[in-house]
């Protein structure tokens, strides 16, 4: 019986990409991030596309906002959406500007980029204000898929 449930657990495991070693608590969504690359560079190439199509996601879906902050004074909500709204753009800008930095091969940039990525004004903002679902959650899903991107690059420089 015991050695039943052993194969089932076994069978069951998720293959981890040689990519997402040091993505740590989030293999399995690196491993959906990087989609099937074969290489680093196609692994860290698939992972930003994956994190920016949801930083213009984001940006661009402004209903996300009104049950978020429907507790708020007008002026809060407006500078709330501004936050959001700017965080989301560096974001976007610096995964674009890491993907020029990949493309050129110039890995260190490309950290640098993925770096200032992690751009949490708008998670600090909607926790300081008690903003919720679904917006809260979203942003935060953000926020960790650049953190799996910086964990793959960290990858080539230690491989």
């Amino acid at each position: 019986m015991a050695s039943v449930f052993v194969q089932r657990a076994v069978a069951t495991r998720i293959q981890v990409s040689p990519f997402c070693r040091t993505a740590r608590r989030s293999r399995a969504l690196c491993n959906t991030m990087i989609n099937g690359a074969t290489n680093w560079h196609d692994a860290i190439g698939n992972a930003i596309n994956a994190t920016l199509s949801v930083a213009k996601e984001l940006q661009s879906r402004n209903e996300l906002f009104a049950p978020a902050v429907a507790n708020l004074s007008p002026a809060a909500k407006k500078s709330l959406q501004g936050t959001c709204k700017e965080s989301f753009q560096t974001v976007i800008d610096m995964l674009e500007e890491g993907q020029v930095a990949l493309a050129a091969g110039d890995i260190a940039t490309l950290q640098t980029k993925l770096s200032a990525a992690l751009d949490t004004e708008c998670d600090d903002e909607l926790s300081n204000f008690g903003a919720t679902f679904p917006l809260a959650n979203l942003s935060r899903q953000l926020t960790k898929k650049v953190s799996v991107c910086l964990a793959i690059t960290a990858q080539n420089v230690v491989a």
